[in-house]
């Protein structure tokens, strides 16, 4: 069963159980307002017959001239009285008795199968009593009267069978009319149900279709309640499944590209040492000048397949393993990482500066030192012979700040985004000469963002290149500043 069908349904059985509930409250209420009345008006009928018989007596005794009538002559003339008493289609009969219970009158025989008078009650004895009959029909009233001294019992019989017809007829017109508006509510709850859920059929399949793949889908968002937030978490949803989807299709892109490009840098060398490992096997005779030739080819090509593979593990496993991160003071490994490149910044005519701070650093040291030599080595391979490179750093308030900067041939703007990508490269033929594979950089980023650092780079056409690495502060050490 659907939403929409329980809400309506459980709705309209409450709306027909209260509706039935008022309707019988109603009527019942109804009904005994309307017998009341009625008790009363039976009331006020038999106060006044009761009124009537004893002027009727009265007059008797003073025609008679005597001061006190006695008991037989008070029956005589109250049965008197009460015959001469006409009855209609409201007062139907009546019924004298005297205090033995003896029924000095009674023209009710043959209306009701049983004409015994209610007993009145003890703590007011001389109230008027009625009770219902004859299944509802008749009200037979009873009272206490006193005559010329002595005690007698009135009781009249009143019909109310066009009131109980009254009643029944009105008690239908209730039960059609609840029925009349149940139908009706019925009607206009289900179209209100309809209405009020259209939104969340339409939630139904907007997510049908998010799931089935369209996820640039999005749902209308109409007012402030509670569809309305569902619509909103959906869309968010959405958006963060589609986010999701194009991150992980351009990851796909990326590593097809990186493949590719691996397969293409690796075939490079490969071919090279199958190519020249031919020709010292096939001839006879090779002279010692082209073995020297060949071979000097085969080493430069393995060396740079071994820096190849080299970097591509490094890079793989920087971001997939653990790295333990220990304070190390950071002048001590820059000075390491200066003492090793001059020798190479001396083979390419590169004057060396290194000025560092004395503050510690948390690290993993040896990564760290590949940081600095792989941007080291970008800026020596991208410098002129006779040119310099500048290592600076300074502390900024919880941060060190070091600066490398090369007066090399620069990188256009529109490029500084792209080379951090692994085996991307802006000047390929150059590159590959100097014995790059485009890996430097992409690895600096992994290495920085694993201590927790950022790296920047500017670069100017023809002026050079400055990269900036911030780095937390893990604690000072007390040095004095020297430069290396």
């Amino acid at each position: 069963m659907r939403l929409w069908q329980k809400i309506f349904l459980s709705t309209l059985a409450l709306m027909v159980f209260s509706t039935t509930l008022v309707s019988i409250l109603l009527l019942k209420s109804t009904r005994d307002a309307l017998w009341e009345r009625e008790g009363q008006r039976a009331a006020t009928q038999q106060r006044y017959l009761a009124g009537m018989l004893r002027a009727g007596v009265v007059s008797h005794r003073l025609q008679l001239g005597l001061v006190q009538l006695e008991e037989g002559d008070t029956r005589d003339a109250a049965v008197e009285v009460l015959s001469q008493q006409a009855t209609d289609d409201y007062l139907i009969g009546f019924v004298l008795v005297d205090d033995t219970g003896t029924e000095l009158l009674n023209n009710l025989m043959g209306t009701l199968e049983d004409t015994t008078l209610p007993e009145p009650p003890e703590d007011e004895p001389r109230a008027t009593v009625y009770e219902l009959r004859d299944g509802g029909n008749i009200i037979l009233c009873a009272m206490p009267i006193t005559l010329e001294s002595c005690q007698y019992r009135l009781g009249a019989a009143y019909n109310v069978a066009d009131l109980k017809e009254d009643l029944e007829e009105q008690a239908l017109h209730t039960v059609l009319l609840s029925l009349s508006f149940s139908v009706l509510g019925a009607g206009l709850l289900l179209l209100l149900t309809r209405v009020l859920l259209r939104p969340l059929a339409d939630l139904r399949e907007s997510a049908k279709r998010i799931a089935q793949g369209s996820y640039e889908e999005r749902l209308t968002v109409r007012g402030s309640d509670e569809l309305a937030g569902l619509a909103n978490d959906m869309n968010q949803l959405a958006q963060a499944v589609q986010d999701r989807v194009e991150q992980l299709e351009q990851v796909a892109e990326e590593r097809k590209v990186f493949i590719g490009n691996l397969a293409h840098e690796m075939k490079t060398p490969l071919t090279s040492i199958l190519g020249f490992a031919d020709l010292l096997y096939l001839p006879k005779d090779v002279s010692d000048s082209k073995r020297v030739k060949y071979a000097r080819v085969i080493s430069e090509e393995a060396k740079r397949l071994r820096s190849l593979s080299g970097k591509l593990l490094e890079l793989t496993t920087v971001g997939s393993t653990s790295v333990t991160l220990e304070p190390a003071p950071l002048r001590e490994v820059v000075e390491e990482v200066a003492l090793s490149m001059r020798p190479v910044m001396a083979n390419s005519g590169i004057t060396l500066s290194v000025f560092c701070p004395a503050c510690n650093v948390d690290m993993d040291r040896e990564l760290f030192k590949s940081l600095l030599y792989n941007i080291m080595d970008n800026a020596r391979k991208a410098s002129q012979r006779d040119s310099r490179i500048d290592l600076a750093g300074r502390a900024e308030g919880d941060e060190v700040v070091l600066l490398i900067r090369d007066y090399g041939q620069g990188i256009p703007k529109e490029e500084i985004a792209k080379i951090t990508r692994p085996f991307y490269m802006v000047d390929k033929s150059r590159a590959r000469k100097a014995g790059g594979a485009g890996l430097g950089l992409a690895l600096c980023q992994e290495i920085t963002a694993v201590h927790n650092g950022s790296m920047g780079i500017q670069s100017i056409v023809g002026e050079g290149t400055l990269v900036t690495l911030r780095f937390p502060i893990s604690g000072h050490r007390e040095e004095p500043d020297h430069e290396a």
